[in-house]
Parts: structure tokens; sequence; C-alpha cells
């Protein structure tokens, strides 16, 4: 875990409705935390924010995710990587990965739901 005091400077609404939230520090970090952010980059994580210090005893209850894979990659990241592949090849370029993802996911999300109604 690494803590570091900082504020939410930015909140940016995302087309799957989610939030990009964009996080900036009140002060110039050392090489060694410097180095320890890099190294949590790309990764899927918690999110805590508290106005105030986090203790020990605010992390009680935090949900446990379980890894499947020995790379430690969460199924999110997999899938994601996996679509990146599969959008690199179709498309010859990287270039618009992320737009496209964001329909591919709403398209997929919709196929599921449409499934339930035909279901009904």
């Amino acid at each position: 875990m690494f803590q570091v005091q900082g504020f939410i400077n930015k909140i940016t609404t995302m087309g799957s409705n989610s939030l990009r939230l964009q996080v900036d520090l009140e002060k110039e970090l050392n090489p060694e935390d410097n180095a320890k952010i890099f190294q949590l980059y790309n990764k899927l994580g918690w999110f805590i924010f508290k106005e105030t210090e986090i203790k020990e005893e605010d992390l009680i209850d935090l949900p446990e995710e379980v890894i499947e894979f020995k790379e430690q990659k969460s199924p999110s990241l997999i899938l994601r990587n996996r679509m990146f592949v599969y959008y690199k090849e179709k498309q010859g370029k990287a270039e618009g990965f992320d737009e496209w993802r964001k329909k591919e996911m709403l398209r997929l999300g919709q196929k599921y739901l449409d499934g339930m109604e035909e279901r009904s």
C-alpha cells in the first residue's frame, strides 16, 4: 500500500459511465516514492480517499480481490489486453483503441441486456 497526500483536481465522466479522477499531489515526491508510484502504473487496485491520514483501523473490511492468474493481472486487465491485441491486428495500428474499446464494452453490455429481455 502507498499513501501520499493530494487532492482531486478534476473529475471527468467517461463514455462507459465510469469516472476518471485526476489526483494532484501536494508536494514533490522523493525518488523512492516516485518509483513506488510508477510501479503502480496500469495496475488495478483500490482507491481510498479520506480527508485525514488513513490509519490501519480504517482499512478493516476492505474487499480482497481474488487473483486467478499467476501473473497477478485482474480479469478486466486481461480482457483489455486481449481486446488491444485484437484491435491492433484488425486495424494495423494502436491509435483509436480506447474509444473503440469503450464502444465495444457498451455494445457487449447491451448484448447481455438484450439476452435477458428475450428470456422474459
